[in-house]
């Protein structure tokens, strides 16, 4: 696919993880495929955004690689799963295990939290879950797409929860917020394990 935006290609991708480990960046790789119109209109609106282009510059190592180009090889060391869908985004750590995945095409505001959220879990799986509070609270003063909202304040609580050593208060005015005004929902039911 056709875009200005800085990235690697599939036959780049070790590449593209050496600079990641390198860098200490979280990678994402955006699976796409030919005639896939949500890959095109990844191409023609998210990545042409200003915004999307500055952070993904500034935080990620970006690969595109195409569908078709997949190996047995990269699967066996790279993918949790089968590829169903695209565009398909996987965010890994540096070291190569997987941090997120989303699928579809994301607008770029809804890229933009993706990519946040993405940041926010490899600062807890590198052990530094106070790194991660501050990026999802910027997502949940911003409130730009309900669902993520919700997961956002989920891992905002799981982020407390590790950052004040292993504190269950800490935990609960988010899971508590989460439960309270999003009632019945998929997250406050994930977050529904003890009394309010």
């Amino acid at each position: 696919m056709e875009t200005a935006i800085k990235h690697f290609t599939g036959q780049q991708v070790e590449e593209a993880f050496e600079l990641a480990k390198a860098t200490q960046r979280p990678l994402l790789i955006d699976f796409w495929a030919d005639g896939c119109k949500g890959c095109q209109r990844m191409d023609a609106v998210t990545y042409e955004d200003e915004q999307v282009r500055e952070y993904l510059e500034q935080h990620y190592v970006l690969v595109k690689f195409n569908v078709k180009e997949v190996t047995k090889a990269f699967t066996t060391k790279y993918l949790t799963r089968a590829l169903l869908w695209t565009p398909a985004f996987f965010m890994y750590a540096p070291d190569g295990n997987v941090l997120r995945e989303a699928t579809g095409y994301l607008p770029p505001h809804q890229f933009l939290t993706e990519l946040t959220i993405g940041r926010a879990l490899l600062a807890m799986r590198r052990g530094k879950p106070a790194d991660g509070i501050p990026l999802l609270k910027g997502l949940i003063s911003e409130d730009l797409h309900p669902a993520l909202h919700q997961e956002v304040l989920y891992w905002q609580g799981v982020a407390a929860f590790f950052a004040e050593g292993k504190s269950f208060d800490a935990l609960a005015p988010y899971w508590l917020e989460l439960r309270e005004t999003y009632p019945g929902t998929l997250w406050a039911e994930r977050a529904d394990t003890f009394p309010a």
